[in-house]
């Protein structure tokens, strides 16, 4: 999921579903999910034979079937027209027909503030013999990045598209859509032609490369966080130009569960997945293939989504996907705009100015005040009733100003060499240090409050010339004990499903801010607006939680490469190390906390959670047999067994409970959970319960309080009782929360702690999420 520095309007990154009109009288790309076990349909001919039998006259199965899936979903995908459709409904071995969905994507600082620095432990040979699977918009193989002087893991199989493998790059495909109702501008390839996909595999494992930086901001060594791992590349999302005219990415659904079904049989060691959309999980398919991909071993790293600072907005929310949130870095971009003769410049941290800071002041030109102007100038642009005027070429360039609303006159401004452009925006342009504005011109945005400081100086003395001076922007440490934040810019739990209420999303946050990494030297920088942005770089800057996302798919990585242990282990690793947050969502907005690399290789204690707790789970929360054993593609699966418990537990990292609604009633919840030591040795951990701020609870009992290990692998169960009436104290959300509450087991000699969130909670949600 991911907001680019590069351009203004870009919506590339952002986590969306976008759905789709029926016509009866066109073809559209299906998902055919079929019942397990009772028919002879089951295998890739048979999927193409029940095909045949449903397709109208004048269709043949070659022009209709797309894939048959076998790791990742029950069933084929296929393009049907509406009665096709209602036909493969009425069979008996179908259980469901829906629409393929499009999904939408959504650094040389960040791996220093998480702890992982060049400086930092490695364990090379491991490292090599692991392979990332991004699923994203392909890569710019050429990239230095992209190389690598050891070879591929003996046991795997090269298998590239358009490219030729290398050390680094050991797989690319791509996954192309079925063309619907879009121009598409590139062909099938693996090659990127957004960046969204070079930029994420570089965060993950792209190899040291020194003097990086964006145009002198943020200059350093560029890596990722595993740099000798290997890369195996999935395209599925592709540029097009919709009707409209506007550019866009399609990224579906049915080409993303056929990447997950290569990735599973390639036997990757992790999955990077920057996209998704909400959606609950009956319906997302995406999440279900994630969990076979957990049943084999593999992990998944999932983008939180882009939706903002709104509740219920998280995506890929399943247990056994780690959703990751996006935060601040400890440094942050600002930019000036000096007025001639006040004391004070105005400084605005929602703009990306790479242009040296301007060598003196220059006139301002007001576009509306000018045409009454007496001065000699000339009218350069014109466009829908707006125009900027500027004067001969003769005379002295100028810092013209002009609304949002008339961005497309910058072309005109870069053709006409004007010094520098001052935008302003509104309240319906609220850009932010989460969404950043860049022109290829020396420029600032300032929004409506910002700018009341600027009409203020042109207005106070007109008599005078008013003068400015564009500053380039600055890379600005933050204070000393500053505490980790979550962008605006990430979405918010909790889950919008009611069978995931008691499961705390996201679970961690990272870097998704200011994230500088690799980048296509084919695309420009700003690849939608203004049309005169010709400029190319190794490296650009783009932030969102598609670039979080690869943060914690590396730290991952790196603790694989000294630890074979499960998925769950390593993600519990990762929540029970990380670092207290703070926001106003508290952890609806950050999960566990930060992600932190110190203690990540020894964090204690794990909780583990296996691919039949999943299972269980789902059947005591009462979820339907049939539906459970197409998801997973077992027949072997039988909920009918499994008394109904929707206070049911999971061996969660985190401890949370949905309570039900009014406010101020008396709650009592308790939770189950088994630790596994991962340490030689004897050692005693001590339980504790910590709050900062209020408390929000009448009390928490930990039984037993203390656990004693004397093995590795050894494992202690205890409970954790919370009672509390939920009364309001929040009052952003009329709601309650038990806020910055967790409890800690730490090791007698204080050198290891594991730290686990606990959340009660009670809040209206939209009506969909009941």
């Amino acid at each position: 999921m991911a907001i680019a520095f590069h351009t203004f309007l870009l919506q590339l990154l952002l986590f969306f579903f976008a759905s789709f009109a029926e016509a009866n009288d066109t073809r559209k790309t299906y998902l055919v999910q079929m019942k397990v076990g009772g028919h002879l349909y089951g295998s890739s001919s048979g999927h193409q034979e029940l095909l045949g039998e449903v397709l109208d006259d004048d269709s043949t199965v070659a022009d209709a079937f797309i894939y048959s899936y076998k790791e990742s979903f029950t069933g084929f995908s296929a393009s049907l027209t509406q009665s096709e459709r209602q036909k493969l409904m009425r069979r008996r071995e179908v259980l469901e027909v829906s629409r393929s969905r499009n999904l939408k994507l959504q650094t040389t600082r960040s791996w220093d503030f998480m702890n992982l620095t060049l400086k930092a432990e490695r364990n090379p040979e491991n490292e090599s013999d692991l392979v990332v699977a991004v699923i994203d918009s392909g890569i710019w193989p050429y990239s230095e990045l992209f190389g690598s002087d050891s070879p591929p893991p003996l046991a795997w199989e090269n298998k590239c598209e358009n490219i030729t493998c290398n050390n680094k790059i050991v797989g690319a495909r791509s996954y192309y859509p079925k063309k619907e109702k879009y121009k598409w501008v590139e062909e099938k390839s693996v090659i990127d032609v957004t960046g969204h996909g070079t930029h994420v595999a570089s965060i993950v494992a792209g190899r040291n490369v020194e003097k990086a930086g964006y145009f002198g901001l943020a200059e350093g060594t560029m890596r990722g966080g595993v740099p000798n791992a290997k890369i195996a590349v999935y395209k599925t999302c592709w540029r097009v130009i919709r009707k409209d005219g506007r550019a866009d990415s399609v990224c579906r659904e049915d080409n993303i569960l056929k990447a997950i079904d290569d990735a599973i049989e390639d036997k990757v060691d992790i999955i990077s997945y920057s996209q998704g959309f909400i959606s609950k999980l009956q319906k997302d398919k995406v999440s279900w293939a994630f969990l076979r991909a957990l049943k084999n071993g593999i992990l998944t790293s999932a983008a939180a989504g882009n939706y903002g600072n709104y509740y219920y907005t998280v995506a890929n929310g399943a247990p056994w996907v780690m959703t990751v949130a996006a935060s601040l870095k400890d440094r942050y971009l600002e930019t000036k705009l000096e007025l001639e003769g006040e004391d004070k410049p105005i400084i605005v941290y929602d703009t990306i100015n790479t242009f040296e800071t301007q060598d003196s002041f220059y006139p301002l030109l007001d576009e509306k005040a000018s045409a009454e102007s007496t001065r000699k100038r000339e009218l350069i642009a014109q466009s829908n009733g707006y125009s900027i005027l500027s004067n001969y070429e003769k005379d002295e360039g100028k810092d013209v100003f002009f609304e949002f609303a008339q961005i497309n006159l910058l072309d005109k401004a870069i053709k006409e060499r004007e010094k520098g452009a001052i935008v302003l925006g509104g309240r319906s342009y609220d850009f932010n240090e989460s969404k950043k504005l860049q022109f290829p011109i020396a420029s600032i945005f300032l929004d409506k409050q910002k700018q009341g400081k600027l009409w203020e100086y042109y207005n106070k003395d007109q008599s005078k010339e008013r003068l400015a001076k564009i500053h380039k922007t600055e890379e600005i440490p933050r204070e000393e004990g500053w505490v980790p934040t979550v962008a605006d810019l990430s979405s918010r739990g909790p889950n919008c499903d009611s069978f995931l209420a008691n499961i705390l999303k996201p679970d961690i946050a990272a870097p998704g801010l200011d994230i500088i990494a690799g980048w296509p030297e084919n695309v420009k920088l700003s690849s939608d607006r203004p049309s005169n942005d010709y400029r190319h770089l190794r490296f650009n800057i783009m932030s969102g939680t598609s670039m979080a996302c690869p943060h914690a798919t590396g730290l991952a990585l790196y603790l694989k490469s000294f630890k074979r242990w499960s998925p769950s282990a390593i993600k519990s690793a990762l929540m029970t190390t990380s670092t207290e947050m703070t926001d106003e969502g508290y952890e609806f907005a950050y999960g566990s906390g930060h992600l932190n690399a110190t203690k990540v290789r020894d964090p204690g204690l794990v909780y583990e959670t296996h691919y039949q707790d999943y299972i269980d789970y789902m059947c005591k929360l009462g979820y339907n047999t049939e539906k459970l054993r197409s998801h997973v593609g077992s027949d072997k699966i039988d909920c009918s067994k499994t008394e109904i418990d929707h206070d049911a537990d999971l061996n969660y990292p985190t401890m949370t409970a949905r309570v039900p609604l009014p406010l101020d009633t008396p709650f009592k919840k308790v939770f189950h959970r088994t630790v596994t030591n991962v340490n030689d040795g004897d050692f005693t951990y001590l339980g504790e319960i910590n709050y900062r701020g209020e408390k929000d609870f009448d009390e928490i009992i930990v039984d037993p309080p203390e656990l004693k290990f004397s093995e590795l692998g050894e494992t202690k169960t205890f409970t954790v009782t919370v009672t509390g009436i939920s009364k309001r104290n929040w009052k952003k959300n009329k709601a309650f929360m038990t806020r910055n509450t967790w409890l800690t087991w730490t090791e007698k000699d204080g050198s290891r702690q594991v730290r686990s969130p606990i959340v009660i909670y009670s809040i209206n949600g939209p009506k969909a999420c009941m």
